[in-house]
């Protein structure tokens, strides 16, 4: 399980494979100036938000030291949620689906959440 930062609160805990895909989303967000709401539910059962916007800081720790291989398709459905009005919603279903394919699948021409 690894941990995305955003600000000096806000801390999301993700499955790796979750957290490298969400990473990569936001990571090309900011890099053309953008920000991007980013919504989940806490494990308390609460629905929260933050806007991430491109002055704050990010930070991203894994638990694996693996590069953890990305699948085009996640990104490109992450990257649509990201672009839509509600934001990168991180629904307790779409984290599921994603960790299950455990990183098994590797588009080379991904980009890594480091890149």
């Amino acid at each position: 399980m690894g941990t995305l930062h955003v600000g000096r609160i806000t801390r999301i805990d993700l499955p790796d494979i979750v957290l490298a895909h969400v990473h990569a989303v936001v990571i090309a967000k900011l890099r053309i100036h953008e920000p991007v709401l980013v919504g989940w539910v806490s494990p308390e059962g609460h629905r929260d938000e933050v806007l991430v916007h491109p002055t704050m800081p990010v930070v991203v720790n894994y638990d694996a030291d693996d590069r953890i291989g990305l699948v085009r398709d996640w990104l490109e459905r992450l990257m649509r949620s990201a672009n839509g009005v509600g934001g990168l919603q991180l629904t307790p279903e779409a984290i599921e689906e994603l960790a299950a394919i455990g990183g098994a699948r590797v588009d080379a021409g991904a980009p890594s959440p480091a890149s």
